[in-house]
């Protein structure tokens, strides 16, 4: 399990990069383009709760990364299906957005996109 981990992860930037800036494309782009009744709400919204959402998984991984006595197992195994369960959130939210004409932005749709960089940053902590 180790090693897909690694392999998902293997350039830290990239892993880390491109979610956020996928996330950032189809915030601008329900800026541009969203016509929600509470779109001022969801425009200041999305990046505070993106923001502590990033930091806060990573927090939670990181804890555990650090943690001496947990188990290396039980980490690859949470860090693979919560990456997994978010990476498949983030795809199926980001079309229902896109199909949906930008309307069903909210700041929860970056969730998942944000979850999969801030494992990736929090993987990167880890030694052999």
């Amino acid at each position: 399990m180790r090693k897909i981990l690694d392999n998902m992860f293997a350039n830290k930037k990239l892993s880390i990069l491109i979610p956020i800036l996928i996330s950032a494309l189809l915030y601008v782009l329900f800026i541009l383009f969203g016509t929600a009744e509470d779109k001022i709400n969801t425009v200041i919204a999305a990046p505070i709760v993106s923001v502590i959402w990033f930091f806060g998984a990573f927090l939670v991984v990181y804890v555990q990364v650090k943690n001496k006595s947990c188990p290396e197992g039980f980490l690859n195994i949470v860090e693979f299906v919560a990456t997994l369960f978010f990476g498949i959130y983030s795809t199926v939210d980001a079309i229902s957005v896109i199909i949906g004409g930008f309307q069903s932005f909210t700041p929860i749709t970056s969730a998942g996109l944000i979850t999969y960089a801030s494992i990736a940053w929090a993987h990167s902590k880890r030694t052999q």
